[in-house]
This record gives C-alpha cells, sequence and structure tokens, in this order.
C-alpha cells in the first residue's frame, strides 16, 4: 500500500495513494496507523481523498487506530472523503465515531 507520512503541528497525516482499502492490503495500513497513533500527537488525520472503496478490514484499521488514541482523547480525522464513501461511514454509524474534514489544511488550522 502506498502511504505518505507526515507530522505538521503536532498532527501526524497519513495519505492513502490507493483507489482500494481492502483486506488484500489493509494490513499494512493498520501496522502503520497503530506505529503513528501515539499519545504524544495532538490528532491523527487519515486522508483518504483517492480512495474509492473501502471493505470491512479497511473500516478496522480506522477503528483499531481510534480506540488507541480515544482514551487520551485525541481525535481521529477522516479527511477527503468522497460522498460515496462518507455514506458507507453514515450506514455504518462511524459519522458517529470518527471526525470529517474537506482538507487537511481546515484540520491543521484547528490545531495552530
Amino acid at each position: 500500500m502506498n502511504l505518505i507520512i507526515e507530522q505538521r503541528n503536532e498532527v501526524t497525516i497519513i495519505k492513502v495513494n490507493e483507489p482500494k482499502i481492502v483486506s488484500e492490503n489493509s494490513s499494512k495500513l493498520k501496522a502503520k496507523l497503530l506505529i503513528e497513533a501515539q499519545p504524544d500527537i495532538k490528532a491523527l488525520l487519515i486522508d483518504i481523498s483517492k480512495v474509492e472503496t473501502i471493505d470491512s478490514s479497511g473500516f478496522g484499521a480506522f477503528l483499531l487506530a481510534d480506540r488507541q488514541l480515544r482514551d487520551k482523547n485525541i481525535p481521529t480525522i477522516i479527511v477527503g472523503a468522497k460522498p460515496e464513501i462518507y455514506k458507507l461511514f453514515e450506514i455504518l454509524k462511524l459519522d458517529r465515531v470518527f471526525g470529517f474534514a474537506d482538507t487537511i489544511e481546515e484540520v491543521l488550522n484547528e490545531f495552530s
């Protein structure tokens, strides 16, 4: 899986540069999320603007990272979700678990 990791203003940004997050490639994403979801950050941003398909293993990876940060009141924010992807979050009621933003800059402005 092609991932780009950035640190800006104590915010970790993981950009997913793949059209699909499915069982065949989600294990690398899960491993990276667990490594990057550390208690010394202000927020974890997952940029999925290039993603067109997510299966249950992809949602599971997001939830695992969120669970690791939730006890420390550190938000996991999904950035750039296409409308059809956001609809899946709604159907699964995960829109109540994660924060959502259209752009990375929008979130960084909140934490600067």
